[in-house]
C-alpha cells in the first residue's frame, strides 16, 4: 500500500484523523472518555467488532475492527489516519506490527506500554520512522511520562551525572492489562542498565529503604521503563527502579525469584493470565479519586554529588486518560521531530505542567 503524501497528512491532522487501538479495554475506554471531554472524535478500534461496535455506539464515534496480525487490515485502517494511538497490551504481542504499519503508511505512533523491550525496538527503527517522516512515541501514560520527565529534571540539575535511581509510590489497584504485562516478566529477573547497557539481576536482589514522608519503606527493584527511556533521555549510564516491597509486588517477586524457570513457561504464564480475566477490570472512579502517586529521582554526578527531587501525580489511570490525549494532540498539531522519542524529548519537562495534580519539588 502506498504511502500517504506528506502534505496530505498534516491537512489530515484534525481532530477526527486519530485512531485509538484497544478501545476496548479498560484504560481504552477511559482514554477515548478523555478524548470526547477535550472536544475530539478518533476512531475507536480493536480486535472484536461486537465489543468495539458496542462502545463506539455509546460514545458516537466511529469505529473499526482488525487484528494487528493482518497486515493488510492494518494498513487500511492506517491510510487516512495521522495518528495511531496503541492502549493494546501487552505491547509486545503487538508493537512490532503497529510500528511497522505506521511507518509504512506514514501515521505517527504512540502507546502506553512500559515495557523496556518495546521502548528499545522503537528506538531501533528511528532512521526508518524519521525517513517515513513519522514520530515514533511509546510510552506517553503513567509508563512512563512522569517518571521520564522526573528523570530529566534532575538530570539537568548536574553538570555530570553518572547514576540515576527511581522510586515510585503508587496506590490503586492495577487493570487486567497491567497485571498480565507484570506476568510476562516473571522469570526473566530485574533489569537494570550498567554502562550504558541493560542487564538483568536476580529478582529481590536489588533491596533500598526510602521515606516518601512516613518514615523509612522497604522498596524493591523492579523492571520498568525507564532501564531504557531514562538512559536515551538524560544519557546516565547505570540506572535502577524501585517499587514498595509489599503486596502483590512482594509475592511476584518471591515467585520469581524462586520459580521462575517455571513461571517464564509459555502455559504457566497462559494460566495466570486466565486467572486475572475474573479480577475487576480496573479501579472505579471512585477508587482512582482516592489514589495518587508519589515519585522520587536520585541523581549521582561524578564527584558523588546527590540531586534528589519528587513529583506527586494523580492516580495513574487518570494521568494515562490525560497524558495519552495531550500527547496524541500534540504530535497531530505538528512540530514534534521525527523518529524515536521520549516524552521528555518530544515535550521538554514542562509536559508536567501542562497535566492536573502534578507538582514537582527539588531536595
Amino acid at each position: 500500500m502506498a504511502k500517504a503524501p506528506k502534505q496530505q497528512k498534516q491537512k489530515a491532522a484534525a481532530a477526527d484523523k486519530w485512531i485509538i487501538y484497544g478501545a476496548t479495554g479498560y484504560t481504552g475506554r477511559l482514554i477515548a472518555i478523555e478524548a470526547l471531554k477535550q472536544g475530539l472524535r478518533p476512531t475507536l478500534a480493536g480486535r472484536n467488532p461486537e465489543k468495539v461496535a458496542a462502545i463506539a455506539e455509546q460514545m458516537n464515534l466511529p469505529w473499526a475492527a482488525f487484528s494487528v496480525d493482518d497486515k493488510d487490515a492494518v494498513r487500511l485502517a492506517l491510510q487516512d489516519k495521522t495518528l495511531l494511538l496503541s492502549v493494546a497490551g501487552p505491547f509486545s504481542a503487538t508493537a512490532n506490527q503497529m510500528m511497522d504499519a505506521c511507518i509504512e503508511t506514514g501515521t505517527h505512533y504512540l502507546d502506553v506500554t512500559g515495557e523496556i523491550d518495546v521502548f528499545e525496538l522503537a528506538s531501533r527503527k528511528d532512521a526508518a520512522a524519521k525517513k517515513a517522516g513519522i514520530t515514533l512515541l511509546p510510552g506517553v501514560g503513567f509508563d512512563v511520562v512522569p517518571s521520564d520527565c522526573l528523570a530529566a529534571h534532575t538530570a539537568a540539575r548536574s553538570k555530570s551525572p553518572v547514576s540515576l535511581t527511581l522510586a515510585i509510590k503508587s496506590s490503586g489497584l492495577a487493570s487486567r492489562g497491567t497485571a498480565k504485562t507484570g506476568i510476562e516478566g516473571l522469570g526473566k529477573g530485574t533489569a537494570v542498565r550498567r554502562d550504558g547497557k541493560i542487564e538483568h539481576v536476580k529478582a529481590g536482589s536489588l533491596l533500598r529503604d526510602f521515606d516518601f514522608g512516613n518514615g523509612l519503606e522497604k522498596y524493591v527493584g523492579l523492571s520498568w521503563g525507564d532501564v531504557s527511556t531514562a538512559f536515551h533521555s538524560t544519557g546516565i549510564g547505570d540506572i535502577d527502579v524501585y517499587f514498595p516491597y509489599e503486596g502483590p509486588i512482594k509475592s511476584m517477586t518471591k515467585i520469581s525469584r524462586h520459580m521462575g524457570l517455571l513461571m517464564g513457561m509459555r502455559f504457566m504464564q497462559n494460566f495466570l493470565k486466565k486467572q486475572i480475566n475474573k479480577i475487576p477490570a480496573g479501579p472505579t472512579s471512585q477508587q482512582r479519586s482516592g489514589a495518587g502517586s508519589m515519585l522520587r529521582a536520585e541523581v549521582t554526578d561524578e564527584n558523588g554529588s546527590v540531586f534528589i527531587s519528587q513529583l506527586a501525580t494523580p492516580n495513574g489511570y487518570s494521568l494515562t486518560a490525560q497524558s495519552a490525549v495531550l500527547c496524541s494532540m500534540k504530535v497531530m498539531k505538528g512540530g514534534i521531530e521525527h523518529g524515536f522519542k521520549t516524552p521528555s524529548l518530544a515535550f521538554g519537562v514542562a509536559l508536567l505542567d501542562e497535566l492536573d495534580g502534578c507538582k514537582l519539588a527539588d531536595h
